[in-house]
């Protein structure tokens, strides 16, 4: 039997009791029999709760002028594909979309982000650079160079040039065994400062800030963490925005 808080107003406790526990980030697990998680030990949970706020995320709101990002977390087999997208208004990073799918196939992946991309004009793809055949396809799509060798070449002549890799090409792909430590710190810089703005529906992504939990080496301890695909796929898209 799964009985969740409403079943106990006015038997276990009042409605005033509920409406203080109502306060407290845990009461989804604790009151509604919803899965979230330890909590984590990367981010404070009162900077996330400043960052989830209403805001529009209705297409007819979309300003398709904005500047937007997307994060691919593009894993294939046994783990999830994250997806999350967003955007600069009002001087904050707002998060439009985000989500992760269980079991994902290739090509309804691919063609699920040709699919936002319908909707979202995207500036720049962050890509886990793990899946260089996921990159190519991307990069063929939106019809940017897709040849590994030469797109890679010219990373490491934009490197040479001391010049981010986002500045020549549209789809970026992003090593996390070089670059997770400074993704994880630069993620917790933009919320500590309450630069982001979440909104409440985006609930996979608000679970995987709160139970983020950082192994001491600055690196992501994916077993603690819920929902790790989708905080992958924020830390891809966080690259984009860059802080003086």
């Amino acid at each position: 039997l799964k009985m969740d808080y409403t079943y106990g107003i006015d038997r276990l406790y009042t409605k005033e009791e509920i409406a203080n526990a109502e306060k407290s980030p845990s009461f989804e697990r604790e009151y509604n029999l919803k899965y979230l998680g330890l909590i984590g030990n990367v981010f404070h949970t009162k900077v996330i709760e400043d960052a989830i706020t209403e805001y529009s995320i209705d297409d007819a709101n979309i300003n398709s002028y904005a500047l937007m990002s997307m994060g691919i977390d593009c894993v294939f087999g046994s783990s999830a594909f994250g997806i999350v997208i967003t955007r600069i208004a009002d001087q904050k990073i707002q998060i439009l979309f985000a989500d992760e799918f269980e079991r994902p196939d290739y090509n309804q992946m691919l063609d699920r982000i040709l699919k936002l991309l319908q909707k979202y004009h995207v500036h720049k793809f962050y890509v886990d650079g793990a899946n260089p055949e996921f990159i190519r396809s991307l990069k063929y799509q939106i019809g940017e160079i897709s040849d590994p060798l030469l797109y890679n070449q010219y990373i490491e002549d934009a490197k040479k040039h001391h010049v981010p890799p986002e500045q020549i090409m549209k789809v970026v792909p992003v090593h996390f065994s070089t670059e997770h430590r400074t993704m994880l710190e630069h993620c917790k810089m933009i919320l500590e400062e309450g630069r982001l703005m979440i909104h409440p529906s985006f609930d996979k992504l608000i679970t995987s800030l709160r139970t983020a939990v950082e192994n001491g080496e600055g690196k992501l301890d994916k077993q603690a963490t819920s929902y790790d695909d989708v905080f992958d796929a924020f830390r891809l898209a966080m690259k984009y925005y860059k802080f003086i």
